[in-house]
C-alpha cells in the first residue's frame, strides 16, 4: 500500500508578552499570586491600521481585502462581547519595541517587521503591553512578511481574516486554547489543508466566545464550573496538576462548548455558561494541541513542560443527561478533579485528518454527509472498533470501516467513516477514543459543523 505524507501546510500562532504575564482566560478571580486576568479597562479599544494595509506587500495576494478582513476580525469579537472598538489609521509600519510601548494598539503588514519573525513560519504576532496591575495598555498585531496571504482561498496561502480574528484574541488577553476548533488555538491551516480553503477560524468558536466574554461581558444570567484538579500518589501525598485540560459538553447535544487549561495552583474555571446539564472532562495535554503549544514565555504556563504530570483521562459526569452536572444561573458550581498518574496514558492521538491528510486543525464537516476520519497517534491501533465514538447523538460512527492506515508517521493510524444528522446543530464535537481495557481520550472539538 502506498504511505501517505504528512500535511505540513500549517504554523503555529505566537503571543509576545511585553509586560505582565497573561493568566489563563476563564480565570477572573484572583489566584494567589495576587494577579487578575489580563484586560483593557479603557474603552473603547482603539486601534491603528498601519498604512501598509492599504499597500501590502508582494506576499499579499494582489486584489486581496487586506483592510476589510481586518475589519470583521474586529467586528467578531466585538459583536460576540461587550467590547468596541475605534479604528484610526496612522502611518507607523512596525510593532512596538519590548517594553517601549507608545500606546498606539497598530496593526500591520509591513515588510519593515521581518525582523519580528526570524525564519519562523508564524503567520501573525501580537506583542501585548500590560501595567502592573494587569490591565492591557497596549496591544501591536503584525503579519509575517515571509509568508503569503490571500483573502480568497488560494491554496498554499493563510488566510487573512483567519489570521487577524486569532491576533485579536491576543490583542483582547487570550492566550491559547486547547480546544482543536477554537479560533484561539495554537496553528492555523493553509488553504488547501483537506482540500478546502482555510476559512473556519474566521467564525468564533463557543470556546472563543466563551473566553471574550469572561473577560468583557455581562455575567448576568450565566453560571460556572471551578475547580482543582489534583494528582494524587503513594502514602495519600497529592499535589495539583498545573496544565491539565478541562473542558464542558452540552449533555444533550454532546456540543463542547468551553474549556480551560489548569493553573500551577491545579485551579481552573469555565465561565459565561448558559444554564443547564454538562459533562466535564479532564485530561492531559497529549494531543493535537499539546504542552509544548501552551507553555508560552512568559504567560500562565511558562514553565508547564517541566512539572505536566501525565494522567488518564477522567470523566466527571456520566453518559446520560441525568447524571449530568447542573449549571444554574448567577451561580458556580464547584467540582473537583483527583487523578492518578500511574498508570500513564497508553493513547495518544497526535494527528486528525480528511480527505487523505493528517493535520493538527479542525475537520470541517457538512450537516447529513457522511465523511472518512483519520486518527494517528500512540496506541490508536489498539482500540477497537467498538471504542471509536463521536460525543453526539447527531453524529454516528460506523464500525463496519475502522481501518489501519499507512501514512508517513511513526505512529500508528486508523480511518473510521462518520455520517452527520441533517439537523445536527451547528457547533464543536468531540472524538472519544476507548481501549478494551477502559482507558479512554477525548479529542476535544476535533469536528466543527457550520459554525
Amino acid at each position: 500500500m502506498n504511505r501517505k505524507a504528512l500535511s505540513a501546510t500549517l504554523a503555529l500562532f505566537s503571543l509576545i508578552s511585553a509586560a505582565a504575564p497573561a493568566r489563563a482566560y476563564t480565570l477572573q478571580y484572583r489566584d494567589s499570586s495576587g494577579i487578575v486576568a489580563r484586560r483593557w479597562l479603557a474603552r473603547p479599544i482603539i486601534v491603528a491600521f498601519s498604512s501598509s494595509l492599504s499597500s501590502p506587500q508582494l506576499n499579499i495576494k494582489t486584489g486581496s481585502d487586506v483592510i476589510g478582513a481586518a475589519r470583521r476580525a474586529l467586528e467578531s469579537w466585538s459583536r460576540n462581547a461587550d467590547i468596541q472598538f475605534l479604528e484610526t489609521r496612522s502611518t507607523a509600519q512596525t510593532i512596538s519595541p519590548p517594553n517601549a510601548g507608545d500606546r498606539i494598539n497598530l496593526i500591520t503588514v509591513s515588510a519593515d517587521n521581518a525582523a519580528l519573525f526570524g525564519s519562523s513560519e508564524n503567520p501573525g504576532r501580537t506583542r501585548v503591553f500590560s501595567d502592573s496591575g494587569g490591565a492591557i495598555v497596549e496591544a501591536d498585531i503584525a503579519l509575517n512578511p515571509n509568508e503569503f496571504f490571500s483573502s480568497d482561498g488560494t491554496p498554499g496561502t493563510y488566510d487573512l481574516e483567519s489570521t487577524f480574528v486569532h491576533e485579536v484574541g491576543h490583542l483582547l488577553g487570550l492566550e491559547h486554547s486547547a480546544v482543536i476548533s477554537a479560533t484561539m488555538q495554537p496553528r492555523q491551516a493553509q488553504n488547501g489543508l483537506y482540500g478546502l480553503p482555510a476559512f473556519t477560524q474566521r467564525s468564533l468558536a463557543e470556546d472563543d466566545i466563551a473566553g471574550a466574554r469572561t473577560l468583557y461581558g455581562s455575567q448576568a444570567g450565566t453560571g460556572s464550573i471551578s475547580g482543582r484538579l489534583i494528582a494524587t500518589g503513594l502514602a495519600g501525598s497529592s499535589k495539583p496538576v498545573f496544565g491539565g485540560h478541562v473542558f464542558a459538553e452540552d449533555a444533550l447535544t454532546g456540543r463542547l462548548i468551553a474549556g480551560s487549561v489548569t493553573l500551577a495552583s491545579g485551579e481552573y474555571r469555565i465561565a459565561s455558561l448558559d444554564p443547564g446539564r454538562y459533562r466535564l472532562v479532564g485530561q492531559s495535554l497529549d494531543g493535537p494541541v499539546a504542552a509544548a503549544d501552551i507553555a508560552g514565555a512568559g504567560g500562565s504556563y511558562a514553565g508547564l513542560l517541566d512539572t505536566m504530570p501525565p494522567f488518564r483521562s477522567v470523566l466527571r459526569a456520566g453518559p446520560s443527561p441525568s447524571r449530568s452536572i447542573l449549571v444554574a444561573s448567577d451561580a458556580t458550581t464547584a467540582v473537583g478533579f483527583f487523578v492518578s498518574p500511574n498508570p500513564t496514558p497508553s493513547i495518544k492521538p497526535w494527528l486528525i485528518g480528511l480527505n487523505g491528510e493528517l493535520s493538527t486543525t479542525v475537520l470541517p464537516l457538512e450537516a447529513g454527509g457522511t465523511f472518512t476520519i483519520y486518527v494517528a497517534g500512540d496506541g490508536v491501533d489498539r482500540i477497537p472498533a467498538s471504542g471509536i465514538s463521536i460525543t453526539s447523538p447527531f453524529i454516528t460512527v460506523n464500525q463496519s470501516t475502522v481501518a489501519e492506515e499507512q501514512f508517513d508517521t511513526p505512529y500508528p493510524v486508523i480511518s473510521f467513516q462518520v455520517t452527520v444528522d441533517p439537523y445536527a446543530p451547528a457547533g464543536d464535537y468531540s472524538i472519544r477514543l476507548q481501549t478494551s481495557d477502559g482507558e479512554y481520550v477525548y479529542l476535544a472539538g476535533a469536528l466543527t459543523i457550520d459554525r
